[in-house]
Protein backbone atom coordinates (compact mmCIF):
# COMPACT_ATOMS: atom_id res chain seq x y z
CA UNK A 1 0.00 0.00 0.00
CA UNK A 2 1.24 3.48 -0.91
CA UNK A 3 -0.17 6.93 -0.21
CA UNK A 4 -0.29 9.79 -2.71
CA UNK A 5 -0.87 13.33 -1.48
CA UNK A 6 -1.52 15.95 -4.14
CA UNK A 7 -2.49 19.58 -4.60
CA UNK A 8 -3.30 21.80 -7.57
CA UNK A 9 -2.95 25.45 -8.38
CA UNK A 10 -4.96 27.04 -11.19
CA UNK A 11 -4.34 30.05 -13.40
CA UNK A 12 -7.98 31.02 -12.98
CA UNK A 13 -11.33 29.57 -12.01
CA UNK A 14 -13.50 31.78 -14.18
CA UNK A 15 -16.95 30.34 -14.65
CA UNK A 16 -16.18 27.64 -12.08
CA UNK A 17 -13.73 26.01 -14.51
CA UNK A 18 -10.20 25.59 -13.17
CA UNK A 19 -7.22 25.65 -15.54
CA UNK A 20 -4.30 23.85 -13.91
CA UNK A 21 -0.91 25.52 -13.77
CA UNK A 22 0.72 23.14 -11.28
CA UNK A 23 0.25 19.62 -9.95
CA UNK A 24 2.29 18.89 -6.86
CA UNK A 25 2.49 15.50 -5.22
CA UNK A 26 4.22 13.41 -2.60
CA UNK A 27 4.25 9.63 -2.93
CA UNK A 28 5.13 7.70 0.21
CA UNK A 29 4.77 4.31 1.86
CA UNK A 30 2.62 3.54 4.91
CA UNK A 31 5.44 4.66 7.20
CA UNK A 32 5.43 8.06 5.45
CA UNK A 33 8.87 7.51 3.97
CA UNK A 34 8.87 9.56 0.78
CA UNK A 35 9.34 7.60 -2.44
CA UNK A 36 9.16 10.58 -4.79
CA UNK A 37 7.92 14.15 -4.82
CA UNK A 38 7.60 16.72 -7.57
CA UNK A 39 5.86 19.93 -8.60
CA UNK A 40 4.73 19.71 -12.22
CA UNK A 41 4.48 23.26 -13.52
CA UNK A 42 2.38 23.57 -16.64
CA UNK A 43 1.17 26.07 -19.19
CA UNK A 44 -2.54 26.52 -18.36
CA UNK A 45 -3.35 27.59 -21.93
CA UNK A 46 -5.56 30.24 -20.36
CA UNK A 47 -5.16 33.75 -18.93
CA UNK A 48 -3.99 34.11 -15.35
CA UNK A 49 -6.22 35.85 -12.83
CA UNK A 50 -4.32 39.08 -12.13
CA UNK A 51 -5.03 38.74 -8.41
CA UNK A 52 -2.78 35.67 -8.13
CA UNK A 53 0.30 37.87 -8.69
CA UNK A 54 -0.90 40.82 -6.62
CA UNK A 55 1.21 41.85 -3.62
CA UNK A 56 -1.91 41.81 -1.46
CA UNK A 57 -3.21 38.44 -2.66
CA UNK A 58 -4.10 35.95 0.08
CA UNK A 59 -3.67 33.15 -2.45
CA UNK A 60 -0.51 34.10 -4.33
CA UNK A 61 1.13 31.72 -6.78
CA UNK A 62 4.60 30.50 -5.84
CA UNK A 63 6.21 31.04 -9.26
CA UNK A 64 6.32 33.75 -11.89
CA UNK A 65 3.80 33.77 -14.72
CA UNK A 66 6.53 33.03 -17.28
CA UNK A 67 7.68 29.98 -15.29
CA UNK A 68 4.31 28.34 -15.83
CA UNK A 69 3.95 29.38 -19.45
CA UNK A 70 7.40 27.97 -20.34
CA UNK A 71 6.28 24.44 -19.37
CA UNK A 72 4.19 21.83 -21.23
CA UNK A 73 0.39 21.78 -21.08
CA UNK A 74 -1.76 19.35 -19.11
CA UNK A 75 -2.08 17.01 -22.08
CA UNK A 76 1.67 16.33 -22.00
CA UNK A 77 1.56 15.48 -18.29
CA UNK A 78 -1.62 13.43 -18.66
CA UNK A 79 0.02 9.98 -18.73
CA UNK A 80 2.17 10.69 -15.67
CA UNK A 81 -0.72 12.13 -13.64
CA UNK A 82 -2.97 9.26 -14.69
CA UNK A 83 -0.40 6.67 -13.60
CA UNK A 84 0.02 8.41 -10.24
CA UNK A 85 -3.70 8.64 -9.51
CA UNK A 86 -4.82 5.28 -10.90
CA UNK A 87 -2.09 3.06 -9.45
CA UNK A 88 -3.28 -0.10 -7.73
CA UNK A 89 -3.09 -0.52 -3.95
CA UNK A 90 -2.82 3.23 -3.41
CA UNK A 91 -4.80 5.71 -1.30
CA UNK A 92 -5.11 9.25 -2.68
CA UNK A 93 -5.35 12.23 -0.32
CA UNK A 94 -5.94 15.94 -0.56
CA UNK A 95 -6.94 18.76 1.77
CA UNK A 96 -10.20 20.54 0.91
CA UNK A 97 -9.81 18.82 -2.44
CA UNK A 98 -13.32 18.77 -3.96
CA UNK A 99 -12.37 21.40 -6.52
CA UNK A 100 -9.03 19.71 -7.24
CA UNK A 101 -10.69 16.41 -8.15
CA UNK A 102 -13.36 18.21 -10.20
CA UNK A 103 -10.71 20.25 -12.00
CA UNK A 104 -8.78 17.16 -13.08
CA UNK A 105 -12.00 15.68 -14.48
CA UNK A 106 -12.72 18.97 -16.24
CA UNK A 107 -9.25 19.16 -17.78
CA UNK A 108 -9.80 15.67 -19.20
CA UNK A 109 -12.93 17.02 -20.92
CA UNK A 110 -11.10 20.11 -22.11
CA UNK A 111 -8.21 18.20 -23.68
CA UNK A 112 -10.35 15.35 -25.02
CA UNK A 113 -8.57 12.64 -23.01
CA UNK A 114 -9.98 9.58 -21.29
CA UNK A 115 -11.05 10.37 -17.73
CA UNK A 116 -8.43 9.94 -15.02
CA UNK A 117 -10.67 7.69 -12.96
CA UNK A 118 -9.83 7.83 -9.25
CA UNK A 119 -11.19 8.43 -5.76
CA UNK A 120 -9.64 10.90 -3.35
CA UNK A 121 -9.98 11.14 0.43
CA UNK A 122 -10.31 14.65 1.84
CA UNK A 123 -8.26 14.44 5.03
CA UNK A 124 -9.72 17.78 6.12
CA UNK A 125 -12.90 15.99 7.21
CA UNK A 126 -11.08 13.45 9.38
CA UNK A 127 -8.94 16.17 10.98
CA UNK A 128 -11.93 18.31 11.92
CA UNK A 129 -13.84 15.31 13.29
CA UNK A 130 -11.00 13.97 15.43
CA UNK A 131 -9.78 17.31 16.81
CA UNK A 132 -13.32 18.74 17.03
CA UNK A 133 -12.24 22.03 15.49
CA UNK A 134 -12.58 23.83 12.18
CA UNK A 135 -9.38 24.81 10.46
CA UNK A 136 -7.42 25.48 7.30
CA UNK A 137 -4.33 23.57 6.27
CA UNK A 138 -2.26 26.43 7.65
CA UNK A 139 -4.03 26.37 11.01
CA UNK A 140 -3.45 22.62 11.43
CA UNK A 141 0.21 23.05 10.48
CA UNK A 142 0.48 25.74 13.17
CA UNK A 143 -1.47 23.65 15.70
CA UNK A 144 0.94 20.73 15.27
CA UNK A 145 4.05 22.93 15.32
CA UNK A 146 5.21 21.62 11.94
CA UNK A 147 8.34 23.27 10.54
CA UNK A 148 7.58 25.07 7.26
CA UNK A 149 11.10 26.36 6.65
CA UNK A 150 11.89 26.46 2.93
CA UNK A 151 8.28 25.81 1.92
CA UNK A 152 5.45 28.15 0.93
CA UNK A 153 1.70 27.72 1.01
CA UNK A 154 0.13 27.64 -2.49
CA UNK A 155 3.21 25.90 -3.81
CA UNK A 156 1.59 22.64 -4.94
CA UNK A 157 4.38 20.34 -3.79
CA UNK A 158 4.66 22.14 -0.45
CA UNK A 159 0.90 21.93 0.13
CA UNK A 160 0.96 18.24 -0.75
CA UNK A 161 3.81 17.80 1.76
CA UNK A 162 1.88 19.71 4.42
CA UNK A 163 -1.14 17.48 3.78
CA UNK A 164 1.04 14.41 4.28
CA UNK A 165 2.47 15.82 7.53
CA UNK A 166 -0.91 16.65 9.09
CA UNK A 167 -2.15 13.18 8.10
CA UNK A 168 0.88 11.62 9.75
CA UNK A 169 0.19 13.60 12.94
CA UNK A 170 -3.48 12.58 12.88
CA UNK A 171 -2.56 8.89 12.74
CA UNK A 172 -0.09 9.34 15.58
CA UNK A 173 -2.63 11.06 17.82
CA UNK A 174 -5.61 8.87 16.93
CA UNK A 175 -3.73 5.57 17.19
CA UNK A 176 -6.13 4.09 14.67
CA UNK A 177 -5.70 2.73 11.13
CA UNK A 178 -6.15 5.30 8.38
CA UNK A 179 -9.08 3.43 6.84
CA UNK A 180 -10.96 3.55 10.14
CA UNK A 181 -10.48 7.33 10.34
CA UNK A 182 -11.68 7.71 6.76
CA UNK A 183 -14.65 5.33 7.05
CA UNK A 184 -17.29 7.96 8.05
CA UNK A 185 -16.62 9.94 4.88
CA UNK A 186 -17.37 9.18 1.26
CA UNK A 187 -14.35 9.62 -1.02
CA UNK A 188 -14.54 12.11 -3.87
CA UNK A 189 -14.97 10.44 -7.25
CA UNK A 190 -13.62 11.99 -10.45
CA UNK A 191 -16.23 9.98 -12.35
CA UNK A 192 -19.10 11.52 -10.36
CA UNK A 193 -17.66 15.02 -10.60
CA UNK A 194 -17.19 14.70 -14.36
CA UNK A 195 -20.85 13.75 -14.69
CA UNK A 196 -21.85 16.79 -12.61
CA UNK A 197 -19.70 19.09 -14.77
CA UNK A 198 -21.21 17.75 -17.99
CA UNK A 199 -24.72 18.33 -16.60
CA UNK A 200 -23.71 21.91 -15.76
CA UNK A 201 -22.28 22.45 -19.25
CA UNK A 202 -25.49 21.16 -20.80
CA UNK A 203 -27.59 23.37 -18.51
CA UNK A 204 -25.49 26.38 -19.58
CA UNK A 205 -25.99 25.42 -23.22
CA UNK A 206 -29.78 25.25 -22.78
CA UNK A 207 -29.92 28.58 -20.98
CA UNK A 208 -27.85 30.28 -23.67
CA UNK A 209 -30.09 28.74 -26.33
CA UNK A 210 -33.24 29.95 -24.52
CA UNK A 211 -31.76 33.44 -24.10
CA UNK A 212 -31.00 33.65 -27.83
CA UNK A 213 -34.52 32.47 -28.67
CA UNK A 214 -36.10 34.99 -26.29
CA UNK A 215 -33.60 37.74 -27.22
CA UNK A 216 -32.29 38.08 -23.72
CA UNK A 217 -32.68 36.65 -20.24
CA UNK A 218 -36.23 35.90 -19.16
CA UNK A 219 -35.29 36.29 -15.50
CA UNK A 220 -35.82 32.64 -14.64
CA UNK A 221 -33.46 31.02 -12.12
CA UNK A 222 -30.92 28.46 -13.42
CA UNK A 223 -32.23 24.96 -14.04
CA UNK A 224 -31.78 22.57 -11.09
CA UNK A 225 -29.09 20.11 -12.16
CA UNK A 226 -31.13 17.20 -10.77
CA UNK A 227 -33.70 17.85 -13.50
CA UNK A 228 -31.16 18.06 -16.32
CA UNK A 229 -30.90 15.01 -18.59
CA UNK A 230 -27.89 15.12 -20.89
CA UNK A 231 -28.45 13.58 -24.35
CA UNK A 232 -25.90 11.02 -25.54
CA UNK A 233 -24.87 13.18 -28.50
CA UNK A 234 -24.04 16.26 -26.39
CA UNK A 235 -20.47 17.38 -27.13
CA UNK A 236 -19.20 18.42 -23.69
CA UNK A 237 -15.72 19.26 -24.94
CA UNK A 238 -17.06 21.62 -27.60
CA UNK A 239 -19.29 23.37 -25.07
CA UNK A 240 -16.45 23.68 -22.58
CA UNK A 241 -14.11 25.15 -25.18
CA UNK A 242 -16.84 27.59 -26.23
CA UNK A 243 -17.26 28.75 -22.62
CA UNK A 244 -13.49 29.18 -22.29
CA UNK A 245 -13.47 31.27 -25.47
CA UNK A 246 -16.16 33.54 -24.02
CA UNK A 247 -14.20 33.84 -20.76
CA UNK A 248 -11.03 34.82 -22.63
CA UNK A 249 -12.90 37.62 -24.41
CA UNK A 250 -14.45 38.86 -21.17
CA UNK A 251 -11.12 38.91 -19.33
CA UNK A 252 -8.91 40.54 -21.92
Amino acid sequence: MTYLFFDLECANNFGGIGKICSFGYVLCNQDFSIIESEDLLMNPDAPFDWYLFSKNAKCKLAYRREDYIANPKFSQYYSKIKSLLEAKDRLIFGFGCLNDVATIACECIRYGTKLIDFECHDIHNALEKFYETKGSLGSFIEKFGIDTHGMEFHDSKADATFTMLVTQQLLKDAEKPIKELLSPFRPLSSRDLKHTKIKKLYANYLERKDAAKNKGSDGKPPRPLKKVTVPKDFDAQRELLFELELQAKENK
